[in-house]
């Protein structure tokens, strides 16, 4: 008998072992594959265009195809005009900020209202800073992106005025010319946050909006260079390190056992209260484009996030819309939340998690043409948006995802946008063929 034969078949089976882990790792080239699939390609496509075809000639973009949502959110017109440049529509682009801002134009309107029409009508006034702050970066952006056009020049005072309000100590309330006060942490303030979290508007010095404020200044200050308008460059680098500053103290914490971002401080009267939640917010620097501070803690909070509140239920590895600080969670997934993941994932090269949010996707949507606004799991008495625990997943096993607005303007325009700078960091086209 050969003696070492025993020997030899283990080191095969173990060497096979090896191979097949190798196999099963996701890399670049799985990621590209899973992309250029006939189910991805398709709801790619449908899910573009669908944002596309439905701007009209007026720029005049409708949040929502299903009627859940009406009127044009401005909110929205951030991620379809960073989309847009991605994929080089630049005249689109620009056709939908300038119905915006000739909207607020002919309603002697100071500022960016939650909801106008398609007749330049305003349907909802509410001011909600953080939208405002998306629509400046969404000009900024392509301003800086294109170069010299004649809209710029047509509009600069317009977003110049936009960026000084946004940035008043109105609401940006900081105390570095008159002495500080508790109630100035050195961040901006708004009063209706539009939160997923217990389904309500909260008054915060929430994390999304010093993202989206921090990167208008960084760009509006180069813009101002541009246009060698001195007053706002120096105002302007002032607030920005303000705000650093700001947030450096004041929204970020150790909660968790390492330096990670608050998603937001509570107004109370005095210094503010901490509030340790997790979710999409926590993901804003992402979609922003801009942390402020060191990289390491949007590293740290994505880590934490995967460790406190990545689900897995029926082999489907979920984020969570919302982590709770007592620990709950909420029975509900959001697209943008989903885009922003992918976004965070490819800039660190996380292909197992992008491979994971891809057959999240190919799940969750697998009976809609175009993508959706959220789902959640339903059934043995789990409904939307549940507060759930830990021990919940394993009893809902006979549940089954549904989607809510198909297409929705922000959650589509979102994940367009991290798919097209997915699809560029694999080698494909930023913009999909017509399908």
């Amino acid at each position: 008998m050969n003696t070492y034969l025993p020997l030899l078949l283990f080191t095969v089976f173990i060497s096979n072992i090896s191979i097949s882990h190798a196999q099963t790792t996701p890399t670049i080239e799985t990621i590209k594959e899973k992309l250029s699939s006939e189910y991805f390609e398709k709801l790619y496509s449908k899910t573009y265009f669908s944002l596309l075809d439905r701007l009209d000639s007026k720029g005049y973009l409708p949040e929502s195809l299903t009627g859940a949502y009406s009127g044009m959110f401005p909110r929205t017109t951030g991620p379809y005009v960073f989309l847009l440049i991605e994929t080089g529509r630049y005249q689109k682009a620009e056709l939908t900020l300038k119905y915006l801002l000739e909207t607020l134009e002919k309603n002697n309107l100071e500022r960016i209202p939650r909801v106008i029409g398609g007749t330049f009508n305003i349907e909802d006034d509410q001011f909600q800073i953080d939208g405002q702050a998306h629509v400046i970066l969404a000009w900024a952006r392509l301003a800086l992106k294109r170069g010299h056009t004649q809209f710029e020049d047509d509009t600069w005072e317009q977003v110049r005025a936009l960026m000084k309000f946004t940035t008043s100590r109105a609401f940006f309330l900081h105390g570095h010319w008159y002495g500080h006060w508790s109630i100035e942490p050195g961040l901006v303030r708004n009063t209706a946050i539009e939160h997923s979290k217990e389904s309500r508007m909260w008054d915060a010095f929430d994390l999304l909006t010093q993202s989206f404020v921090g990167a208008a200044l960084t760009d509006m200050v180069t813009i101002a260079e541009k246009h060698q308008d001195k007053k706002m460059v120096k105002l302007w680098s002032n607030q920005l390190d303000l705000l650093k500053d700001g947030l450096d103290t004041n929204l970020t914490t150790t909660y968790y056992g390492i330096k990670t971002y608050l998603e937001m401080l509570l107004p109370n009267g005095d210094t503010g209260v901490s509030y340790p939640g997790l979710g999409w917010v926590t993901l804003s620097p992402v979609a922003a484009g801009w942390e402020g501070l060191d990289h390491s803690i949007m590293q740290n909070t994505v880590k934490i996030m995967h460790e406190k509140l990545l689900k897995q239920s029926n082999g489907v590895v979920w984020m969570p819309t919302d982590g709770y600080p007592d620990g709950t969670f909420s029975n509900e997934i959001i697209g943008k939340g989903i885009a922003w993941e992918i976004a965070f994932a490819n800039s660190e090269n996380d292909f197992n998690r992008l491979d994971e949010i891809l057959n999240l996707i190919k799940t969750v949507n697998a009976d809609n043409p175009i993508y959706m606004e959220g789902a959640w799991l339903d059934g043995d008495g789990y409904f939307q948006n549940k507060r759930l625990v830990n021990s919940d997943i394993n009893q809902m096993t006979d549940c089954v995802w549904k989607v809510k607005d198909a297409g929705n303007g922000e959650q589509t325009a979102w994940w367009c946008w991290a798919i097209a700078r997915l699809r560029k960091s694999v080698g494909l086209s930023a913009e999909p063929k017509r399908m």
